[in-house]
């Protein structure tokens, strides 16, 4: 599955988001909140590319997560896979002075990811994180519910 030129064009668009991170400085509040969908009322939506490049970095998820809803890649209150995680996460803070600057830096970001797509002739997919993980790997990436 890997794709070593394509990743590493993945991985210039991720270091290019978070120097644009850098700069703006948003609080993470380490709350897990971004991987809590169903508690928080959110879903985390992905690019087959993103979610073969984490799947290929990190491997599978290792069982559902206890908590119906959650990401199967929070471990112990964290990401177990913060440095091969999606743009979505990386996008996500709950810092309510950055609220305004999410939606437009995850356009602009996932446009770039989307061109990776067409310029390597991938199949562009865009589907929510936990039903993804459901098609590819069964009942042990737990329930769609979001």
């Amino acid at each position: 599955m890997g794709r070593p030129e394509v990743w590493r064009e993945l991985e210039e668009v991720y270091a290019d988001l978070d120097r644009e991170l850098s700069e703006l400085r948003p609080l993470c509040q380490t709350s897990g909140r971004c991987c809590r969908f169903k508690a928080y009322g959110h879903q985390l939506w992905t690019t087959r590319l993103e979610l073969d490049y984490l799947i290929d970095r990190e491997g599978p998820p290792a069982a559902s997560s206890p908590e119906e809803g959650t990401c199967p890649y929070l471990k112990d209150g964290l990401c177990s896979v913060r440095d091969h995680r999606m743009l979505g996460c990386r996008i996500y803070f709950c810092d309510a002075g950055y609220a305004g600057a999410m939606g437009p830096l995850y356009e602009k970001y996932h446009a770039r990811i989307k061109d990776l797509h067409r310029r390597h002739a991938l199949e562009y997919e865009y589907a929510e994180l936990l039903g993804s993980l459901r098609r590819r790997f069964g009942e042990a990436a737990g329930p769609t519910t979001p």
